[in-house]
């Protein structure tokens, strides 16, 4: 009888653990793109999805998250991270409340060219110094 509870009990948080939602740590060098099937190599241009069951998907470039998420008509209940480009952060940021610049500069796997921050400020150099052109979210194509 214990035996069998223990087991229950090992069995149910496994199962838990399992359909949590969250950032799953991108193994540069290791995982392929979802949409293009390229390794993904460049630590300062990878984004991730999270589907509504806890399914991830990693990408190379936010140009083929955003593609991908589009083909899959899903957009809406999955969550969406993108790696910042400065590495003063550890943390992905969500990729609708980052702060993009798209310049030539930036040159990301699929030619995308755009690049992620946590806010204006921390672009606002980049920004001023590329006349890059700021970009929200929403306006990624």
């Amino acid at each position: 009888m214990k035996q069998a509870l223990i087991t229950a009990l090992a069995l149910g948080s496994l199962s838990l653990s399992a359909c949590s939602r969250g950032y799953e740590p991108i193994e540069y060098g290791k995982d392929a793109c979802a949409h293009c099937k390229m390794t993904i190599v460049d630590d300062r241009y990878a984004a991730e999805l999270v589907t509504d069951r806890g399914r991830v998907y990693k990408f190379d470039d936010v140009i083929c998250m955003k593609q991908y998420a589009a083909a899959q008509q899903t957009e809406g209940t999955n969550l969406l991270f993108v790696v910042p480009y400065l590495k003063n952060q550890s943390e992905p940021l969500p990729a609708g409340e980052a702060f993009y610049l798209k310049h030539e500069f930036f040159k990301s796997p699929m030619n995308g060219n755009f690049a992620a921050f946590a806010d204006e400020i921390e672009a606002q150099s980049l920004m001023d110094s590329l006349s890059a052109t700021a970009v929200r979210w929403e306006q990624i194509q």
